[in-house]
């Protein structure tokens, strides 16, 4: 406790030293503590389920040579599209009927609901379950009851659970809607369970839609009996001391038997599986762990700045500490309280740091993109707390320790015979380049990172995607199958909207679809003439209005019209992408497809390739489909756009009065203009650049701080030798040249060192460039002159000052 008055009385005592050493303290430690918050709500945190180190996400993997009848409907809780897709309802009945290793599998799918009643038509966001999803989750409805095995059937279907959300927002919390029905599109839909206020599912961690109800996947014996279509994520939980890798070699082999048993449908489909949590977050991983290491290099920066200042003032003290030596003080109780003196200012940092984090956090959470999976659960919390507890500690030893020691090695005779005012031993000169050199490393590194992550996304924000985006506004229109039953019918209803709203004042053109770019898609397979090899592309059934109004230039024959309805030749158009990958670019009109025995069609033109997942998406092999033939294709037309010539916004309302003149209960949802939704694409890595980019700027400016303190600090200790050096005939350019050539060397160590381990590690963030290689060299260069260039310009400031010194001033002052 003596120890701690006297660094408190010490500190308070050099108010300007303990700002500047609490402040930077307070940035490496607060930005550290605010990505904590973020990777633990969103990596480290358990899931909020009763023993959630048991819950285990399963899907199929994507391997050469599957079944090409197979079909996937649906998106997986992780990972990417193409290393993965969804599971047959059939083949679950059979993974839960074998295993040995799991108390449960369930199924789970995203669905949609047009709930009309209690209000406004609304279209809902829920999940389709199987019974025993919530069993396996270990959760169950507050009120009432969760879905008994019989109501997986259909027919007996026609039961909901909802959320305790929706519960009060469209029914005003009545505690008399247990029982009772709601129309769910256009069905009678009885409520037999309310879930827990802040219940998510493991879907809505990673989907932006709130979800509001559970329904049962009910699937009949013909689909029971159909391996080919996929379209059900799968949970399970381990039987208690079962692992992952026993899990594993048991699907493996349940996975041969039916390969043996289902040869047509089940060739190579093999299972992969993760932990729950960590394949929700298995899309995001990367870019968090590359945010924690760029805010740990700031903390190491903040550090060695830190060390550098008391460094320095260690050396001011050294007279004091040898008069306290002198007078029978072991070094022992001297390092004691110089390193009280700097858990004291790691104190401070904590809380500065605490309070800096918690800002972060919520700055972070704010402008982050939307489907960073539990990102709305990041905040302060006792964990945060423990981590920035924990860090404030930790650079309390790495910055004050070795000060501490490095203070108390001379001697007091030698340090007493030494000028008043200090004077720095070789070992501590030495010590501060070091830590110099270790500064502009470690910003290297930093500036490496940022620089490829701002290349890239200059890059992609330089693409073009193909289609106009400005003026265009889409929106989501899902016909229930109850009153639309039939391809004729969701065709009519659209075509009709489509002649009402390309009626309406400033609209220009009109065109729908199954899906509109960024708003998913159709990946399907299709034979080419009469190969009897499977190509794949992706599928959309558009209206005739569709290349008008996105503006898709037609290269080759012709567009849709009005002609090609059922009844007529089935026809189709693919892009160029289509044609270079399957005809080596040559004209694809006249050329065969086939989806299935019965689904020929005719190629009669070729368009430009867009790119339907945004700017950083690929131009894919695609197949058009006119929206009037879709009678035998797998999709429904729920998507319609409309471009203006003005502001397209401005007319949403107008074209919602034209929905609901045809269906007064059909509600219009993700309404939006193209560019936004381009925006939206690009969100998180615009987000992961701009972070990278702020902490490499904050990594910088501490660096500069530490270069100028290290060639000050130089300069002021030489101070004899440069006057010398003046009144023996010495100009002042010498002086300056001396002082920046011992700098360059220094830098441009720095500046190598660094290079080498940003080479090394860069192969980390391939994941998160586009069109540019992790060992980019151009920008190695361009970051290695702009590294070396400012931090010239740091240390020119004490260099001029060393050319200002009076000889004589200098050598009285040192005699």
């Amino acid at each position: 406790m003596d120890h701690l008055r006297y660094a408190l009385r010490v500190l308070a005592k050099a108010p300007s030293f303990t700002a500047i050493a609490v402040l930077t303290l307070a940035l490496g430690v607060g930005v550290n503590s605010g990505i904590f918050s973020i990777v633990d709500a969103v990596v480290l945190r358990p899931l909020p389920y009763p023993q959630p180190e048991r819950l285990v996400s399963l899907w199929t993997r994507s391997l050469p040579n599957q079944p090409q009848n197979m079909r996937s409907s649906g998106d997986t809780l992780g990972g990417t599209p193409n290393d993965r897709f969804t599971i047959s309802p059939a083949n679950l009945v059979d993974y839960r009927k074998s295993t040995r290793v799991f108390t449960g599998m369930a199924g789970f799918a995203f669905a949609g609901r047009n709930l009309t009643e209690s209000g406004p038509p609304e279209r809902l966001f829920g999940e389709k379950v199987t019974a025993d999803y919530f069993q396996v989750l270990g959760v169950g409805p507050a009120i009432g009851r969760a879905f008994l095995p019989q109501e997986q059937q259909p027919g007996n279907d026609r039961v909901v659970i909802i959320t305790n959300e929706l519960w009060h927002r469209r029914f005003g919390g009545d505690a008399g809607l247990l029982g009772r029905e709601i129309m769910l599109d256009q069905q009678n839909c009885r409520v037999i369970g309310i879930m827990a206020p802040g219940f998510k599912s493991p879907t809505q961690f990673v989907v932006p839609e709130e979800l509001s109800f559970f329904v049962p996947a009910a699937y009949s014996p013909a689909q029971l009996a159909d391996r080919s279509t996929a379209e059900l994520n799968v949970i399970a939980r381990l039987k208690p001391g079962a692992t992952i890798r026993q899990a594993q070699d048991e699907m493996d082999a349940i996975s041969t038997g039916l390969e043996q048993q289902f040869p047509a449908t089940n060739k190579n489909i093999r299972l992969g599986m993760d932990l729950l949590g960590t394949d929700i977050a298995s899309t995001v991983r990367t870019s968090m762990l590359v945010l924690s290491g760029a805010v740990g290099l700031i903390l190491l920066i903040a550090c060695a700045n830190l060390a550098n200042l008391l460094l320095a003032r260690g050396v001011g003290r050294q007279r004091e500490i040898a008069i306290r030596f002198a007078l029978g003080a072991r070094r022992g109780q001297i390092i004691r309280e110089l390193f009280t003196q700097s858990a004291a200012l790691a104190a401070f940092g904590f809380i500065a740091g605490l309070a800096l984090g918690g800002w972060t956090t919520q700055l972070l959470v704010r402008f982050a993109p939307a489907d960073i999976p539990r990102l709305g659960t990041a905040g302060v919390d006792a964990r945060v707390i423990a981590f920035t507890a924990l860090l404030s500690i930790a650079t309390a030893i790495l910055f004050g320790l070795f000060p501490a020691i490095q203070a108390t090695r001379s001697g007091p005779s030698t340090t007493l015979k030494a000028s008043e005012r200090g004077v720095a031993a070789p070992g501590v000169m030495r010590s501060r380049n070091l830590l110099m050199v270790a500064e502009i490393s470690l910003s290297m590194m930093l500036l490496v990172g940022a620089g490829l992550l701002l290349r890239s996304f200059l890059l992609m924000n330089g693409v073009d995607v193909g289609y106009e985006t400005h003026s265009v506004v889409a929106m989501n229109v899902n016909l229930p199958p109850a009153n639309y039953p039939t391809a004729d019918q969701r065709f009519a209803f659209f075509d009709d909207l489509a002649a009402r709203v390309a009626a309406l004042p400033g609209v220009e053109s009109t065109a729908f679809a199954n899906r509109l770019p960024l708003r998913g898609g159709w990946n399907t397979s299709v034979q080419l003439d009469d190969k009897l090899d499977q190509r794949n592309a992706e599928g959309q059934a558009v209206s005739t209005g569709y290349f008008q109004t996105l503006e898709i230039p037609l290269l080759r024959g012709r567009l849709f019209t009005q002609q090609d309805r059922r009844n007529a030749p089935r026809v189709a158009i693919v892009n160029a992408a289509f044609a270079r990958a399957y005809l080596g670019g040559h004209d694809a009109t006249g050329h065969q497809l086939r989806l299935g025995p019965n689904m020929p069609a005719t190629i009669i033109g070729m368009v430009a390739d867009v790119h339907r997942g945004g700017k950083a998406s690929r131009a894919a092999p695609q197949v058009y489909f006119p929206a009037a033939q879709t009678d035998t294709y797998p999709v429904r037309l729920a998507d319609f756009a409309f471009r203006a010539g003005g502001d397209p916004k401005a007319l949403v309302a107008a074209v919602r009065r034209q929905v609901w003149a045809i269906d007064k209960d059909q509600p219009v949802t993700r309404v939006g203009r193209l560019d936004d939704l381009v925006s939206e694409a690009a969100a998180p890595r615009r987000f992961e650049t701009l972070l990278i980019g702020l902490f490499a700027a904050l990594a910088l400016t501490l660096a500069l701080v530490g270069i100028y303190g290290v060639v000050s600090y130089s300069v002021s200790q030489r101070t004899g030798e440069i006057g010398l050096r003046l009144a023996l005939g010495a100009n002042r350019g010498n002086i300056l040249r001396m002082v920046v050539l011992r700098s360059l060397i220094l830098i441009a160590a720095g500046i190598v060192t660094g290079a080498a381990a940003a080479y090394g590690l860069s192969r980390y963030l391939a994941a998160l460039l586009f069109e540019v290689r992790p060992y980019d060299p151009a920008t190695y260069a361009t970051i290695a002159f702009l590294l070396s260039t400012v931090a010239v310009a740091a240390c020119l400031v004490p260099a001029r000052r060393a050319m200002k010194i009076d000889p004589m001033v200098a050598l009285r002052y040192e005699r």
